[in-house]
């Protein structure tokens, strides 16, 4: 079952001598159960692209589908409840909300639509991710790598058709980072959750299944780990 659907995406900004091409005309298709790195050096359009596709910006030109929903015809209100319910978004700052316990930030896109979580999927959450025994801390007693693991549980509580995560370990250490990856492949094989990480980390890139690479806003390369062609060097060639 297709998930996502990119189809044509161009970004440009500026006009005139100032015009830059950020994205310039992206495919790509995500099934349901797939775990996909994009990768790419700063200025890629990686993270470009993960905006437009959790309808945070919108494209140029192109659509996007997701989950059967065309999100660029969606105005700023059903784009906003679009994407608490259906795309799950992590970034590398973990926007928790300080004032709050880990509790009920995890639980915060379920309040804000006034709906009760179900407590045995968020038990399975907060178990997976190890922050059981932190619902009643606030964000600041808690390390960075623990709030990051709330930031990935808020993002997991309505069952996201799927989760964005924009370089999600870039603000770790080695330690924590590992940790990160390992929670979020646990969530696509436990949870059967839908990733599309955006790392510039090939190691980083390597536990996914599946890695597209980005560069100058198009799509030079889209490999699932092995594959024959993985195997004959597609890595070395890249960085060639």
């Amino acid at each position: 079952m297709e998930i996502l659907k990119c189809s044509g995406i161009k970004k440009v900004f500026g006009k005139g001598d100032n015009k830059v091409t950020a994205l310039d005309g992206i495919d790509l298709s995500i099934e349901k159960g797939e775990f996909v790195a994009i990768v790419g050096a700063s200025g890629s359009g990686k993270s470009t692209l993960l905006h437009i596709l959790g309808s945070v910006d919108k494209p140029t030109d192109g659509t996007v589908m997701i989950d059967g929903v065309d999100i660029g015809g969606l105005n700023a209100t059903d784009a906003a409840i679009f994407r608490r319910r259906k795309v799950g978004l992590v970034y590398q700052f973990y926007n928790l909300i300080p004032t709050l316990t880990v509790e009920k930030n995890i639980l915060m896109p379920m309040l804000l639509d006034k709906r009760k979580p179900d407590k045995e999927y968020f038990e399975t959450i907060i178990n997976t991710l190890g922050i059981k025994d932190k619902m009643g801390a606030l964000p600041s007693q808690l390390s960075g790598g623990q709030q990051q693991r709330v930031a990935i549980a808020r993002s997991l509580i309505y069952r996201p058709a799927i989760l964005l995560a924009d370089e999600p370990t870039g603000n770790l250490d080695q330690k924590n980072s590992k940790e990160i990856i390992d929670f979020l492949k646990l969530s696509n094989r436990n949870l059967k959750q839908t990733i599309l990480l955006i790392t510039h980390d090939e190691k980083i890139a390597l536990e996914a299944d599946r890695i597209v690479t980005v560069e100058d806003g198009s799509i030079i390369s889209d490999h699932f780990l092995g594959s024959a062609e993985w195997h004959r060097g597609i890595l070395v060639e890249k960085r060639r």
